[in-house]
């Protein structure tokens, strides 16, 4: 995960905000290329197993791969069902850019690939064709978002979100500002890592999920750490969820087990 955080960096969604910036910032700003993330939805096989799943990522890693692909993760719901379907995990991938992902889909398959997703197709099946793109916002320094003992695993709490009237883009950037400014307040030193991105279509995304305007994802450690959070947050974070009621209306949180499937340095 701090791998991941590192790469990005800090890209906070305020398109609408105002910030002063000197121009050497601007000129960095402008050449910065726009994260882009893309989920599949899976289907395990017969031979879904821990180790089946580490023989095919393991052999994945092996391809020759798009150099713009710097980290995949896999995430499998805890509960049964989730907006994919019943028994459905994810795959997800990070491109440095949408234009970089196009361009590496529109390639192709290599034979190399096929022989790849033959071989494992009684283990995971995944919808290359149905994938779902998003423009994807990092709403903590890295800095502050604590050690992560374990970066090959994590756990992901989601927040599947829908603006009310009053809700746009500016208002979530204010958002993850106000949010930020509640975590340094209320943070302890020893609550375990956290970070928190923001996820907004870029893609012609189906039903069900373009009936969300944004998700929220939450990151732990683990989910006592996440289940802290929370409870820390039901008591200290009324005028923080004043903020959100305002301008937004969200699902959740779905939790799910989240492992890293490559990261590239």
């Amino acid at each position: 995960m701090k791998k991941l955080l590192i790469t990005v960096g800090l890209t906070l969604l305020i398109a609408g905000c105002n910030f002063e910036s000197n121009e050497a910032e601007v000129a960095e700003q402008v050449e910065q290329k726009q994260p882009f993330s893309e989920y599949l939805t899976c289907t395990p096989g017969i031979n879904f197993t821990n180790d089946s799943v580490r023989s095919m990522i393991t052999e994945w890693n092996a391809l020759e791969l798009d150099e713009s692909l710097y980290f995949a993760a896999g995430h499998a719901p805890l509960s049964e069902t989730s907006l994919g379907g019943s028994g459905k995990v994810y795959w997800q991938l990070f491109w440095e850019s949408k234009e970089d992902a196009n361009e590496a889909w529109a390639e192709g398959p290599s034979e190399e690939f096929l022989a790849w997703g033959e071989k494992f197709q009684d283990v995971l099946v995944c919808d290359g064709d149905g994938r779902r793109g998003y423009d994807v916002y990092w709403g903590r320094e890295n800095d502050k978002s604590g050690d992560w003992e374990d970066e090959s695993q994590w756990v992901t709490y989601a927040h599947y979100c829908k603006y009310t009237s009053l809700g746009d883009i500016e208002a979530l950037g204010s958002s993850m500002v106000e949010f930020n400014e509640y975590l340094d307040n209320v943070e302890s030193g020893d609550d375990g890592p956290f970070t928190f991105g923001v996820f907004l279509h870029n893609s012609d995304n189906k039903e069900p999920y373009i009936n969300y305007d944004f998700f929220w994802m939450n990151y732990y450690q683990n989910h006592d750490d996440a289940m802290a959070s929370y409870e820390r947050y039901e008591q200290t974070g009324s005028e923080m969820q004043a903020t959100f009621d305002e301008f937004s209306v969200c699902e959740g949180p779905f939790p799910s087990n989240s492992f890293r499937f490559l990261s590239v340095n």
